[in-house]
């Protein structure tokens, strides 16, 4: 609000000039009516007149004081201050003034609901996974939420990115600052912008990317054993009543690839079970479960000619699942007697101030550097012709990593081919 200049002043000068007309005027009249008697009655009019000029001048100071005050107040309110206007000076700038307070009060409601509702949104569209964008009718971008800027990177003063032009449905990548796979829906509002709605589709299709491909490998996994009992067991009928002994030696790899396909459909199921993620924690003695696990296999150990080296602490204890650990400990240990053939399975657990730390280590045949960022991945096997071989499954390490990850744990791997491997499970202290 603009106050004009000089109000006071204005106004003052306006009030005198009226009374000093009007007085002037009154002077002459009664002086022609009163002749020679006009020079007492001058002086009583002068006097009058100067008394009446001051009346009016301190007059007009009050009413210009109190409605430039009330214009300051206005311009002070205006530029969104919530001040009250002073209530004071005559009664009608007293009533303008108490009108003009009780419009500021509710102004000031309507600004708080307002303030209160934007914050509101500002919160929702912050907390949102999908982005949210609007432009101008010229592109430029007025308005982006925090999703938005994770996913393009870009500042509310940019233009609308070339993806996202246009209007309806529509899918592509960006590299910022990874490939992120994204859907956008567009439209327009009745002013001329944008509305543009952003998902992250990444997540969804690399899960639906790892169910595929599980399914395929889990499919071809099982299609093998199968295969070979179907062949197997149409041999062995054959060869029942010809030649025995080959029918017994048929009937050996029946027994084999049975227990192969045993062994995958086990695996899957403690895949699945561990996904589920419902076992009850517990305080777990690991020594314990490592310990456990050894018995099961010393025997196989000792026949294949392996030393075995164990050195664990009896007192180590983690908060999980017993049934879980177990199930990692004896793929660990599974892992090592498959791949060496000769040499030494070295098991140390001991606690290291910052973690548990569970190794497994081989004198094996190794795992080549290209292959080590992908050896805990459901059905990677580093030698395929091998890995059938030996009978494993290809889910061993998967299953590693998943126990561990699920008691908040990590799985290394250090290894160099030709020279064994150590595994190394580190797992929280309880708290």
């Amino acid at each position: 609000m603009t106050r004009p200049p000089n109000l006071r002043n204005r106004i003052a000068g306006v009030q005198l000039v009226v009374v000093a007309l009007g007085m002037a005027a009154l002077m002459l009249t009664a002086g022609n009516r009163l002749g020679p008697a006009r020079g007492p009655f001058a002086l009583v009019i002068a006097a009058t007149l100067v008394a009446t000029l001051a009346s009016s001048f301190l007059i007009a100071r009050w009413i210009s004081g109190s409605l430039e005050r009330l214009a300051s107040d206005l311009a002070r309110i205006a530029r969104g201050h919530s001040d009250r206007v002073a209530v004071s000076g005559p009664a009608e700038t007293v009533e303008l003034s108490e009108a003009i307070n009780g419009m500021a009060e509710e102004l000031a409601g309507v600004i708080n609901e307002l303030r209160a509702e934007t914050g509101l949104r500002e919160q929702i569209l912050a907390s949102m996974r999908e982005g949210v964008v609007l432009a101008n009718t010229y592109g430029e971008l007025i308005y982006a939420n925090q999703a938005a800027y994770v996913m393009f990177g870009r500042s509310p003063r940019e233009l609308l990115p070339a993806q996202l032009e246009g209007t309806g449905e529509r899918e592509f990548t960006i590299h910022h600052p990874r490939r992120r796979e994204l859907r956008s829906t567009s439209v327009k509002l009745e002013d001329g912008r944008t509305l543009v709605v952003i998902q992250d589709e990444t997540e969804r299709k690399r899960v639906e990317s790892i169910r595929r491909d599980f399914v395929a490998n889990a499919s071809h996994e099982l299609k093998t054993p199968v295969a070979g009992i179907m062949v197997t067991a149409e041999t062995v009928e054959r060869a029942l009543d010809d030649d025995v002994d080959h029918a017994r030696r048929f009937a050996a790899n029946l027994v084999r690839e049975a227990r192969r396909l045993s062994a995958l459909v086990q695996d899957l199921l403690d895949l699945a079970r561990l996904e589920r993620g419902h076992g009850a924690q517990s305080r777990v003695c690991l020594a314990d479960v490592v310990e456990g696990e050894l018995v099961a296999l010393r025997e196989r150990i000792e026949a294949k000619g392996l030393a075995l080296d164990v050195e664990v602490d009896e007192e180590i204890e983690v908060l999980g699942v017993h049934e879980d650990l177990a199930l990692m400990v004896r793929n660990l240990l599974e892992n090592a007697l498959v791949y060496t053939a000769e040499g030494l399975i070295q098991v140390r657990l001991s606690d290291n101030k910052q973690a548990f730390e569970l190794k497994v280590s081989d004198t094996g045949s190794g795992i080549p550097s290209s292959d080590l960022e992908r050896i805990f991945e459901r059905f990677y096997r580093v030698d395929k012709a091998r890995s059938r071989d030996t009978g494993g499954t290809g889910l061993g390490l998967a299953i590693v990593r998943h126990v561990a990850e699920s008691h908040g744990g990590v799985v290394e791997v250090a290894s160099q081919l030709g020279s064994g491997s150590t595994f190394t499970v580190r797992l929280p202290h309880p708290g």
